[in-house]
């Protein structure tokens, strides 16, 4: 009995963390949250009578490398990439579902595979033009994707549509006027959050966020928030430049410090990149609205050389060890990319 019970435990863990995204959505989505957050332990407790007897265990031995690498990612992380390749495999046999497409980019997005994101809900947004949920999701894997704050006219022609398809889409509201805040167009950022406001709880987390932002639009102080900056020096390992494919991108990475394995705070990608490599990344390139560098103490800076393009890490990519940064006395800081993702 120990054993049923802990076996659900650790399905429900897994499951809960890729449902919960789907719980703040509309009625179908919650919908499509509960049906995974019920049919994945079940799942696997099925899978497990069929398979959970001796002579499961002759199967073929994993390649010694591979069982590394699978052995090297967290438990719950190995629990959802097999759930996104169970979907991904629906998917290519029944591509015409939109809903399913949706999903997929969701918990895509959450595992920082914004190529992929894109890639899927951009499917779900061809097969529903003109939803305003999938255009909004979809932009956000565009932003996300493109390592930028700044929004290009084509996510802002997308989020501005979907705005006037769905005037309470709340996600729009708020992308839109962190664009507006971002620009210097504080009166237009006000008003699309005063909107936003109206729409939620006022005794939210969310409301308080909200109106932190609009008393620093209304005092005109996000230029001043916005001059805290780290610069970084990238350089690669000699010799390691003629190994790069003409398609290599880098990412560089920001998160809060010991959380380099959950959504990053900021992306930056730089395609076919030279080294040595000097940028910054400030507030500015913030991919998380209303937070700054200085809500945190300690922030934790990263970089990968992608052989593929994607931003998640693959075998054979170049990468750099994490550096951690004190923000009250950012210095520059130094990172180089002479390891091999195994």
């Amino acid at each position: 009995m120990n054993f049923w019970i802990l076996a659900v435990a650790l399905l429900a863990i897994p499951a809960a963390a890729i449902a919960w995204p789907f719980f703040v959505g509309s009625f179908k989505e919650r919908m499509l949250g509960m049906w995974v957050l019920l049919m994945m332990p079940l799942a696997g407790l099925l899978l497990y009578q069929q398979v959970g007897n001796p002579g499961a265990l002759n199967v073929q031995p994993v390649p010694p490398q591979q069982h590394a690498n699978q052995q090297s990612l967290p438990p719950e992380q190995q629990q959802m990439d097999a759930m996104i390749d169970g979907l991904q495999q629906r998917l290519t046999e029944n591509p015409d579902d939109p809903d399913g497409w949706v999903m997929l980019g969701r918990s895509l997005k959450t595992m920082q595979r914004f190529a992929q994101a894109q890639v899927a809900l951009s499917k779900a947004n061809d097969q529903i033009p003109g939803n305003a949920q999938i255009m909004v999701e979809l932009a956000e894997a565009n932003l996300y994707l493109s390592g930028s704050s700044e929004i290009s006219s084509s996510v802002r022609e997308m989020l501005e549509t979907a705005l006037e398809i769905d005037p309470q889409q709340q996600k729009a509201l708020w992308l839109l006027g962190m664009v507006a805040a971002q620009s210097g167009d504080n009166e237009s950022a006000v008003a699309h959050w005063q909107r936003l406001l109206e729409l939620v709880d006022p005794n939210s987390e969310a409301a308080k966020t909200i109106n932190q932002q609009i008393a620093v639009a209304l005092t005109g102080t996000s230029q001043a928030v916005a001059e805290l900056e780290i610069p970084l020096s990238i350089t690669l390992g000699e010799g390691l430049e003629h190994n790069l494919p003409a398609n290599a991108v880098l990412f560089v990475f920001l998160h809060p410090a010991g959380s380099s394995g959950g959504m990053p705070l900021a992306v930056k990608r730089f395609a076919a990149p030279a080294f040595p490599l000097l940028t910054r990344l400030g507030d500015a390139d913030l991919l998380r609205p209303g937070t700054s560098l200085s809500d945190f103490t300690q922030l934790d800076v990263s970089a990968r050389i992608s052989m593929t393009g994607v931003a998640n890490p693959l075998s054979g990519d170049y990468q750099a060890n994490v550096v951690s940064v004190d923000t009250q006395t950012p210095t520059e800081i130094a990172l180089h990319l002479d390891r091999r993702v195994p």
